[in-house]
C-alpha cells in the first residue's frame, strides 16, 4: 500500500509540473469514432498520421491520413486513403503509411475475405503524388486462403516499399495436406510503387499468431523485423532477422525470457535504428513478472548486448521506441500505477541509465485504448505520440513533447 501511496504522489508531481512545461497537446479536430493512429516521418521531415474512421453504424471505416503543421503545430485537414464497408478494424493491428523518397506513399489497411469471423486479407493501395490521388487496392500476400493476414510493417526501401507480416495460409492448406503445420508464419514481401510484387519470402514458419511486428531499415540498407516466435513448448520470446543481399538470416532469439505461454498475448516488441545502430523494446511477464526491456546494437549482424530493464512500476506493455543516436533511446509503454493506467515516456542509454518519466496522460487496460505510438520530428529535438482515448467515444490524441526533458 506505501509503495501504491508513493508512486500516486510521483505521478502527481511529475504530471503537474512537467506536462505543461515540456507537452504541448495537440488537438486532431477529428470525427467521432476514430482510433487506431500510426506515426511516420518521411526522409524529408514530414510527419504522417494515419487512422480509421468508422460511421456510426459499424458499417463502413476509412482510412485517413493527416500531416503535422510545424509552423502551427497542428493537423492538417485528413485526406481519405480507401474506404470499405469490408474493413477489419482489429484494436491491435492498425494500418500504416509509408513514403519513399520522391512523391510516393504506399499504405495498407485489412479487408474480410469471408464470414469467417478471422478471414481477411492485407490491401495495399499506393499514391504517387503524396496522397491526392490513391490506386486501386492490391493483395500484399499471394494465397487466397480464408485466413488471417495482417500485422504489417512497411518500411522504404531502394526500389519500392518491403513487407512483412503474419501469414495464416497454413492453417487452411494443412486441411488438404498433412505434411503442412497449421501455424502461423512471418513473411516478408517487397512491391514498388506501381503495385508490382518484387518478392516474397518466408522468414519464420512458427510464430505467435497475433503480436505485431516492427521493421526498420539501417543506413547500409539492411532490414530488421522483430517479432514474438513461438517454439514447439509454447515458449513465446522475442526474435529478429536481418536481410543481407537478398535473403533473410535464420530466425535469432534477443533474450532468453523463457515465457512459456499458451496463447498470444497480443503484445508484440517495436526496432528503431539511427544510421547502423538499432535498439528495441519488448514486454515479457518473464518469471511471473511484469518486464519492460531494452537491448541496443551498433551492428546487427554480431547481435544484441544484454537486455536492461526498464524501472516500471506494473507495466502492462504496448510499447514503441525511437533512438535519438547511438547511445540514447525514447520509449513509450503503458504502465498501472495505484490500479490506474498511464501512458509514459522515458529515455533509456545504452550503458543502462535510465531518465525520469514524463506521464503523457491517463488510459485504460482495456483493449479499446489500443497501442500509443510515438516518432521524432527530423531534427530529433521533439518526441510526438498519438493514443485512442475510449471512453465515451473513441478520439484520437496527441502530443509533442520536449526531449530536453530527458536530459534535465
Amino acid at each position: 500500500m506505501i509503495k501504491y501511496f508513493i508512486a500516486s504522489i510521483v505521478f502527481i508531481v511529475l504530471y503537474s509540473c512537467d506536462k505543461t512545461k515540456y507537452i504541448d497537446h495537440i488537438s486532431t479536430n477529428f470525427p467521432v469514432e476514430a482510433s487506431e493512429p500510426n506515426l511516420h516521418l518521411s526522409n524529408s521531415g514530414n510527419i504522417y498520421l494515419s487512422y480509421i474512421s468508422s460511421s456510426p453504424d459499424k458499417k463502413e471505416s476509412s482510412l485517413l491520413f493527416s500531416m503535422f503543421d510545424n509552423l502551427n503545430y497542428s493537423w492538417n485537414k485528413p485526406n481519405l486513403i480507401v474506404e470499405s464497408d469490408k474493413m477489419f478494424v482489429n484494436w491491435a493491428d492498425f494500418p500504416e503509411v509509408t513514403t519513399d523518397n520522391l512523391n510516393g506513399i504506399t499504405a495498407h489497411y485489412l479487408e474480410m475475405s469471408s464470414e469467417k469471423k478471422y478471414s481477411y486479407d492485407i490491401k495495399i493501395v499506393n499514391s504517387t503524388d503524396q496522397g491526392f490521388n490513391w490506386s486501386n487496392p492490391i493483395k500484399l500476400h499471394s494465397d487466397n486462403t480464408k485466413t488471417e493476414h495482417g500485422f504489417v510493417s512497411t518500411v522504404n526501401i531502394k526500389n519500392g516499399f518491403l513487407s512483412t507480416y503474419l501469414d495464416g495460409r497454413q492453417n487452411e492448406l494443412s486441411n488438404h495436406d498433412k505434411s503442412i503445420r497449421p501455424q502461423m508464419t512471418l513473411r516478408g514481401t517487397s512491391y514498388n510503387i506501381d503495385g508490382n510484387i518484387l518478392e516474397d519470402l518466408l522468414i519464420d514458419d512458427r510464430v505467435c499468431d497475433c503480436c505485431q511486428t516492427d521493421l526498420a531499415i539501417t543506413e547500409n540498407g539492411q532490414s530488421i523485423v522483430v517479432y514474438r516466435d513461438r517454439s514447439e513448448d509454447e515458449v513465446r520470446d522475442i526474435y529478429y532477422s536481418y536481410k543481407k543481399d537478398s535473403k533473410w538470416s535464420k530466425p535469432i532469439n534477443i533474450f532468453n525470457d523463457n515465457w512459456k505461454i499458451s496463447g498470444c498475448p497480443v503484445n508484440g516488441p517495436a526496432i528503431s535504428t539511427y544510421k547502423n545502430n538499432s535498439a528495441v523494446v519488448w514486454y515479457t511477464f518473464s518469471k511471473n513478472k511484469n518486464q519492460i526491456k531494452v537491448v541496443f546494437t551498433d551492428n546487427i549482424s554480431s547481435g544484441f548486448q544484454r537486455p536492461i530493464l526498464v524501472e516500471a512500476n506494473d507495466p502492462i506493455g504496448r510499447v514503441d521506441i525511437e533512438l535519438l543516436d547511438p547511445n540514447n533511446a525514447i520509449i513509450s509503454f503503458i504502465d498501472i500505477i495505484d490500479d490506474k493506467a498511464y501512458i509514459k515516456l522515458q529515455m533509456i542509454t545504452k550503458g543502462g541509465s535510465q531518465s525520469k518519466l514524463l506521464l503523457i496522460d491517463e488510459s485504460s487496460e482495456n483493449r479499446s485504448s489500443g497501442f500509443p505510438v510515438i516518432t521524432l520530428n527530423k531534427e530529433k529535438s521533439n518526441t510526438i505520440i498519438a493514443w485512442t482515448e475510449s471512453k465515451e467515444n473513441f478520439k484520437i490524441k496527441t502530443a509533442v513533447v520536449d526531449n530536453s526533458f530527458f536530459f534535465n
